[in-house]
């Protein structure tokens, strides 16, 4: 009964945490509309299916968090086209634009199904209005412009976060890490500038990767500044991220600390007061 209570409790922490990062990077996202590169319409909700747990959390997760075979809407970001829709956490999805969603389908833990669905609701949304039939209701759904990318906290325990082109990923003991909202909008607005801003798309070279990742420094505090939050906490929390020193960054691809710090501070300079000029 411990163990169940302890399961419990982790699943349930999980999922705060989701939905932590969700609304994060909802804010972010719908806030820099003028910066990225991509624009697609963001329905503010995230999506879990039962095979994304491993097979020893299923039973837990069906009796804690009320799993059925259906897919589940894990978050809804207040405020977004999905609360204003009346999407609510516990919905379970039976269709997307009248096309059933996939079956379940056991096994080892896999994300594969869930993708499959999200891909499904990103194509409703681009021809708007996007019809989720619920187990209960069927609701409309138009999304909210906003930067192109998938934020995600991911399971590990390694200290990372990164970005591909569409995604952007968080690794637990680097969300553990931040000790705000503000610490945590740096983060995902760093990974989300690699791929939404051309100056601070990844390359392969060292020298440009470094004056990318300077780039992607400058442009998450003025993401940051657009979305409200405090661009006064970068330079304090870079200089205690450099100082821990399990980082993956820490590979010739990143700048010096110092002249990320240095970079950081003066364009934290520009965007801390009110009406702080807006990106080029």
């Amino acid at each position: 009964m411990i163990a169940l209570i302890a399961m419990a409790g982790l699943l349930d922490a999980l999922r705060q945490a989701d939905a932590r990062v969700a609304a994060v990077a909802w804010r972010l996202q719908t806030a820099n509309v003028a910066i990225c590169r991509d624009i697609v319409p963001l329905a503010g909700l995230s999506i879990e299916t039962l095979e994304q747990y491993a097979p020893a959390e299923r039973a837990e997760a069906r009796s804690g968090l009320g799993f059925g075979d259906l897919p589940q809407i894990s978050t809804v970001v207040p405020g977004s086209a999905a609360a204003r829709a009346g999407v609510q956490v516990g919905d379970e999805l039976v269709a997307v634009d009248d096309v059933p969603v996939p079956p379940a389908q056991g096994g080892p833990s896999s994300y594969e199904r869930t993708a499959g669905i999200e891909a499904s609701l990103a194509a409703a949304l681009a021809k708007p209005p996007a019809r989720l039939t619920l187990a209960r209701r069927v609701v409309s759904l138009t999304g909210d412009p906003g930067c192109a990318s998938a934020v995600q906290l991911v399971p590990g325990r390694r200290f990372d976060a990164s970005a591909d082109g569409h995604y952007v990923q968080i690794s637990g003991p680097m969300y553990e890490f931040t000790t705000s909202d503000d610490e945590l909008a740096f983060l995902i607005a760093h990974e989300l500038a690699h791929n939404v801003v051309p100056a601070a798309r990844r390359a392969k070279d060292g020298g440009a990767q470094r004056l990318a990742e300077l780039a992607a420094d400058r442009s998450a505090i003025q993401m940051m500044a657009r979305a409200g939050y405090n661009v006064t906490i970068v330079v304090p929390f870079l200089e205690r991220l450099g100082r821990k020193r399990r980082l993956s960054w820490l590979d010739g691809t990143h700048p010096s600390w110092n002249a990320r710090v240095a970079a950081a501070t003066a364009e934290a300079a520009v965007w801390r007061t009110p009406g702080a000029k807006p990106a080029q």
